[in-house]
């Protein structure tokens, strides 16, 4: 069971491998560098550990205030459980944290934590300014006696996988190249709460959730999906938008029409996974266009779920 903290331990405790970074959204570049990390840890005799920072460190320095994260807190405590890390160690970013240079960063971690050795990509940077590269940190290793390995970009059909990638795709609708950076589907978890109705008046009653207004949503428009309820899976289609035919607002709404269900699931948990972008959402003149769309894009989004690993 991975042992979560937020904050250094009092004197330092059993030997262990590290790794240090953002880790937003778990993907398969940080997913093959938890496991090298694993791998030496257990080589070695010790434990494993993630050393990570909330909020983001972007967040926290270029003053983000728009959606940013790919994963909301609750998803990134349980994929970092799937992991098997040993420990994971949350610091909170600040302005003292980011004024502190490399070095200086470097000796805290070694008086807190009984290191043995440390596991990083080699774009990592740390310390005032990112003056901190992996040349610098293998020389501050050196001096204390401690592995240094850093491992190569982790590509995926040619491509670096990155965060920033992540979000490019997620904000094209490109959702099965975000599946494939990710190794999983990305998706969105929330209350239902209960709205204006409307798609029960109109025969589609809808979900509409509650997101978390820091995780990032995929662009605009209607997509076929997975919905998750009580334990079971449901096709669905997921719009994602302002609702331009009935309200055409700034706020962006996550609305779930999930196909063969019927039951009322206000104020329960509703995860939704995106699974292929379908088309960008439309303003209707009349409602039977609206309906008659409802159904194509019912149809279409059965014919891609069943056609794909999910029926």
């Amino acid at each position: 069971m991975t042992e979560f903290s937020t904050a250094w331990p009092e004197v330092p405790q059993e030997p262990m491998w590290l790794t240090i970074g953002n880790f937003d959204g778990l993907h398969l570049g940080h997913q093959a560098l938890i496991e090298a990390l694993k791998a030496r840890a257990r080589a070695d005799g010790a434990l494993s550990m993630l050393l990570t920072f909330r909020p983001h460190t972007r967040v926290f320095l270029q003053h983000i205030q728009e959606r940013f994260y790919l994963v909301d807190e609750l998803e990134r405590l349980e994929l970092l459980t799937r992991t098997g890390l040993d420990k994971v160690l949350t610091l909170p970013f600040d302005t003292d944290l980011a004024e502190m240079e490399a070095e200086d960063f470097f000796d805290l971690i070694v008086s807190r934590l009984n290191v043995r050795g440390i596991v990083l990509g080699e774009g990592f940077v740390m310390g005032r300014k990112g003056r901190g590269n992996v040349e610098l940190i293998r020389q501050l290793c050196e001096e204390k006696h401690i592995t240094c390995l850093v491992l190569p970009p982790f590509c995926v059909d040619g491509v670096v996988v990155s965060s920033r990638r992540v979000r490019s795709a997620l904000a094209k609708g490109q959702m099965k190249v975000v599946s494939r950076l990710l190794g999983r589907p990305y998706s969105v978890m929330g209350e239902v709460r209960e709205g204006k109705r409307l798609g029960s008046k109109l025969g589609f009653p809808t979900a509409n959730q509650i997101t978390d207004p820091t995780k990032m949503l995929p662009r605009y428009g209607v997509y076929a999906t997975l919905a998750w309820i009580n334990g079971h899976r449901y096709f669905a289609v997921t719009s994602v938008g302002v609702r331009p035919t009935f309200e055409d607002t700034n706020l962006p709404n996550v609305e779930t029409l999930l196909l063969d269900f019927d039951d009322n699931i206000y104020h329960k948990q509703l995860k939704v996974d995106f699974i292929a972008y379908l088309r960008d959402e439309a303003r209707f003149e009349n409602l039977a266009d609206l309906i008659h769309q409802i159904e194509v894009d019912k149809a279409e989004a059965r014919r891609i779920l069943t056609d794909g690993p999910y029926a």
